[in-house]
């Protein structure tokens, strides 16, 4: 906290505490923390994915971390599929306005006459398709595939609280290539728990959710894939398919090295609201 005070000494910033200029002081307190965090021997390590975090419309640095992966390994042939997601923050904005094609799946999704207009306009040219949903792990597979979309997909983002991990579990089978899910940074990530299965629960707001680090990385290796990174929120974990790591990766499958804890205060930088620039 002494090295930030400084730092913000030095920016001769005018930072008022007492809840008149409240957002834009968080928000240059975030900044500052981040940058420090980022100081971190291990980000420095050759081929580390965190000096490539940016925040376009992910919820921290997904958008830039996933860029990288797939700078990587190569983009495939740009599909995804993002279970749990929202119409301006989420993992795939960024990819549709690069080309991709792919499915939201998400039960509190607007109806597609009050979603923006220009992600109307990706719906009404078929690259976007939605699926209004509750998600188990008993119908997930049917309802991707009930979409043509199960298959050959480049990247799969999964984040819907309690049974992520479950959902994880079931879909590995359909290989994509990069995996992104959230994992309970609450915990510590050598333990090895999942949160029980129960097809019917969703989130209380607690840290009775999802699975350690570990317990996802274990499955994951069964699986075929590898993780190889974090971000540094200890929100998201990234996974490559064992085929593709090659030698692209800093330390895949070390969960000591690539765990991050919880950290939802680095969201607080204001920001303009985002706004997907697709219309076509």
């Amino acid at each position: 906290m002494k090295q930030v005070l400084t730092k913000l000494g030095q920016t001769k910033a005018n930072i008022d505490l007492s809840g008149i200029a409240t957002a834009r002081s968080a928000s240059l307190l975030c900044e500052l923390l981040e940058t420090q965090l980022l100081q971190n021997p291990r980000y420095t390590e050759p081929k580390s994915l965190m000096p490539f975090r940016q925040k376009f419309f992910s919820q921290y640095g997904q958008d830039g971390m996933l860029a990288e992966i797939f700078r990587r390994i190569g983009e495939g042939g740009k599909r995804f599929v993002e279970i749990g997601t929202a119409p301006q923050e989420n993992n795939s904005n960024m990819l549709l306005i690069q080309g991709w094609s792919g499915l939201w799946v998400d039960a509190g999704l607007s109806p597609d006459d009050q979603l923006p207009v220009s992600v109307q306009a990706l719906l009404g040219t078929g690259r976007l398709k939605i699926c209004r949903e509750f998600v188990n792990r008993e119908n997930i597979r049917e309802l991707l595939q009930s979409r043509q979309s199960g298959e050959n997909l480049d990247l799969l983002s999964i984040d819907i609280d309690y049974n992520t991990y479950h959902v994880f579990t079931k879909l590995l089978s359909l290989r994509p290539r990069v995996i992104c899910v959230e994992y309970n940074g609450l915990l510590p990530a050598e333990l090895d728990w999942a949160a029980p299965y129960d097809a019917s629960a969703v989130w209380d707001g607690s840290t009775f959710f999802g699975a350690t680090l570990g317990t996802f990385s274990a499955a994951a290796e069964m699986g075929g894939y590898s993780l190889v990174g974090c971000e540094l929120s200890g929100t998201d974990a990234f996974f490559v398919r064992h085929d593709l790591l090659g030698e692209h990766f800093a330390r895949p499958g070390d969960v000591s090295f690539h765990w991050e804890p919880l950290r939802m205060h680095l969201g607080q930088m204001q920001r303009h609201r985002a706004a997907l620039p697709v219309c076509n």
